[in-house]
């Protein structure tokens, strides 16, 4: 079981400049100018030697993500701009499929990514949105209509369902089994846990989390216990999360080490990065989040972590690939 990063940006899409691509690629030839290449695969070893900022970006797509369980199924957490993308990766021929979307909310950077979704415009594929807002077909509908999009919602061939339900309840895909909790975000979120077997991913953005997450009883907590991979909003700095964007929705890297390692987490994938930052920053804040990391096993511990939580923690870039 795994997790497939086809987007990682939060509320909409930071493609990199032509400028700042330039600048990178002249900072590794400089740094590069001593050293001497036998072969392309000694280029790509350098590269990989460089901070992932150095050599790419953390920002292009609007959060997606696609779980790969071995099922006939495929099912994929929101249908933001990486939809796309994830739809180019079938090819042209695709043989038709059902495709699962779990939809956290109704936000447009959330649900923008459809009306280029190949899939839906061939007959012989069923999608199948499941959530929890009402609202959800006549959202889906409704960006489609003019002016916003040339192409009308009826132009699409395949066969689309909306499985709408209330808070609390659970879905399936074969033998994936799909826990969801509600989250704290302007118009209400969802997270959602694809169980299967022994391995858990857990997929929470758009979820705001105050004061009240460090008290003890905090549902989120029992939520996330023992996941494999916990993929988790790290739009903000943490003094952004609780002075002025409190209330917008999001949170940041210092409450997902601090939630991942109560939960004991295995693997923290940050993502929903702000548009804003820099490639540098995010990794900035990064490093700091690694180094909160150790301190606050060393507070919970009281000094002496057998083992520190999360295990591993990653920024979240498109086409990054965490196995559970």
């Amino acid at each position: 079981m795994k997790a497939i990063i086809w987007g990682s940006c939060g509320s909409l899409p930071s493609p990199t400049s032509s400028a700042t691509i330039r600048q990178k690629v002249k900072d590794a030839i400089w740094a590069s100018r001593e050293l001497e290449f036998a072969s392309i695969e000694a280029v790509d070893a350098y590269l990989e030697t460089l901070p992932h900022s150095a050599h790419g970006t953390y920002k292009a797509n609007t959060t997606c993500v696609q779980i790969e369980a071995g099922t006939k199924e495929h099912i994929i957490r929101d249908a933001r701009t990486g939809l796309r993308d994830f739809s180019l990766s079938l090819g042209k021929n695709a043989p038709p499929a059902t495709y699962h979307i779990f939809v956290s909310h109704l936000h447009w950077d959330h649900i923008q990514g459809f009306p280029f979704f190949a899939p839906a415009y061939q007959s012989g594929n069923r999608i199948i949105f499941h959530g929890f807002h009402q609202t959800t077909e006549s959202a889906i509908r409704a960006q489609m209509d003019a002016p916003c999009f040339p192409v009308p919602y009826e132009a699409m061939q395949a066969e689309i369902e909306f499985d709408i339900q209330e808070d609390g309840a659970h879905f399936a895909v074969g033998d994936v089994h799909v826990a969801t909790i509600k989250q704290q975000h302007p118009g209400d979120s969802w997270g959602y846990s694809f169980e299967q077997g022994e391995k858990r991913i857990i997929f929470s953005s758009d979820s705001e989390h105050g004061p009240e997450a460090r008290e003890e009883g905090y549902p989120f907590v029992d939520f996330l216990h023992e996941a494999d991979i916990l993929i988790f909003d790290g739009q903000y700095t943490s003094e952004e999360a609780s002075e002025e964007k409190r209330n917008w929705g999001h949170s940041d890297h210092m409450t997902a080490v601090e939630l991942a390692a109560r939960a004991k987490v295995r693997q923290l994938i940050v993502s929903h990065h702000e548009p804003a930052y820099s490639d540098p920053k995010i990794e900035e804040i990064h490093q700091g989040a690694l180094r909160y990391c150790k301190e606050y096993n060393q507070e919970l511990s009281q000094g002496n972590p057998a083992t520190r939580f999360p295990e591993h923690i990653k920024v979240a870039f498109d086409g990054l690939v965490i196995e559970a």
